[in-house]
């Protein structure tokens, strides 16, 4: 009786890791204009809506207040779908 309830919980567990496969989705970005270059993709949760852009020559401030370059994620907001294709999103609703 226990292998089987132990089995159940297995199979349980593997299908909600199975579920979370593909959740985030990302799009490369072209690269910042001026020679400041750096990768940059688009990153997109389609679970829950949540937007990053990930770059890797982004200015960053430290808690002691220095600034430097180097990689990072930006939080763009959340996303909520849309009712037609073509629609404009307002980021403020």
């Amino acid at each position: 009786m226990h292998k089987i309830v132990f089995l159940l919980g297995m199979l349980l567990a593997a299908g909600a890791v199975q579920a979370e496969e593909g959740r985030y989705q990302a799009l490369p970005l072209a690269g910042a204009d001026g020679g400041k270059g750096g990768g940059r993709a688009f990153i997109l949760d389609t679970r829950d809506g949540h937007v990053w852009v990930w770059s890797e020559n982004e200015l960053v401030v430290a808690p002691d207040g220095s600034r430097r370059y180097g990689a990072g994620f930006l939080y763009q907001g959340k996303l909520r779908p849309g009712t037609r294709p073509g629609e404009f999103i307002d980021p403020k609703q």
